[in-house]
C-alpha cells in the first residue's frame, strides 16, 4: 500500500520531470529561432507584398507586348501600383527596328492601366541602333507610346536631335520632339 508520503514524492517528482520538460522544449525553440537567421524586416503600411527579382511579361492575343524586369518590386494594393527599383522594360516592335529596351533607376507599374513610368536616368535602344535618353518617362499602353515633358538626346545612325518633349509610338516607330529642337547630321556616322 502506498502511503500519503509517497503519494506527495511520487508527485513532486512528476511536477519536477514536467517542468523539466517544458523548460527544455522552450530552450530548444529559443537556440532553432537563433540559428535561423535575423527576422526580415516588416513592410511599410502602404505595401502588401514585396519581392526580389521580378519577371513580368504582358500578352495579347498569345503575342508577347511587353516585358517588364525589375530588381525590387513592392505592391500597394490600395493605390493599384508597383513600385520598381532598377527596372529594364522591353516593349515588342515590329519591322526592321525591332524591340525598344529601356532602362531606369526606378518606376511605377499601373496594375490597371498597365502604364509604367520610369525615373532616373532612363535610356531606350532599339535593335536597329536608335537611342534617346531622358530623366524621366513614361509608357501609355493604351497607345503604345512612350513620352516625356523632360529633356531628351535622341540619335540614330548620323542623326542627332536634342529638345524638350517627346512622344514616341513604338509601333509605328515615330517620334515627336515636342520643344527646342536642335538637330544635328554628322554624314558617315551609324556605318560599319
Amino acid at each position: 500500500m502506498i502511503t500519503s508520503g509517497k503519494n506527495r514524492q511520487i508527485l513532486a517528482l512528476v511536477i519536477i520531470t514536467a517542468t523539466l520538460a517544458v523548460a527544455g522544449a522552450i530552450a530548444l525553440k529559443a537556440y532553432r529561432g537563433m540559428r535561423a537567421g535575423p527576422l526580415l524586416p516588416s513592410l511599410p503600411k502602404n505595401i502588401d507584398v514585396s519581392l526580389q527579382k521580378i519577371h513580368y511579361t504582358e500578352t495579347k492575343g498569345g503575342m508577347k507586348k511587353w516585358d517588364l524586369v525589375a530588381d525590387k518590386a513592392e505592391y500597394d494594393k490600395v493605390n493599384e501600383l508597383i513600385r520598381l527599383a532598377v527596372i529594364r522594360f522591353e516593349v515588342a516592335g515590329a519591322g526592321k527596328a525591332g524591340e525598344l529596351v529601356l532602362t531606369a533607376d526606378r518606376g511605377t507599374y499601373h496594375t490597371v492601366s498597365k502604364n509604367v513610368d520610369l525615373v532616373g536616368n532612363v535610356v531606350a535602344k532599339s535593335a536597329s541602333g536608335m537611342m534617346f535618353t531622358t530623366g524621366q518617362a513614361a509608357y501609355a499602353a493604351a497607345r503604345s507610346m512612350v513620352h516625356t515633358a523632360d529633356r531628351v538626346k535622341f540619335s540614330d545612325g548620323s542623326l542627332t536631335v536634342e529638345g524638350r518633349g517627346m512622344e514616341f509610338l513604338v509601333a509605328e516607330k515615330k517620334m515627336k520632339i515636342l520643344q527646342d529642337v536642335t538637330a544635328g547630321f554628322i554624314p558617315g556616322a551609324g556605318k560599319p
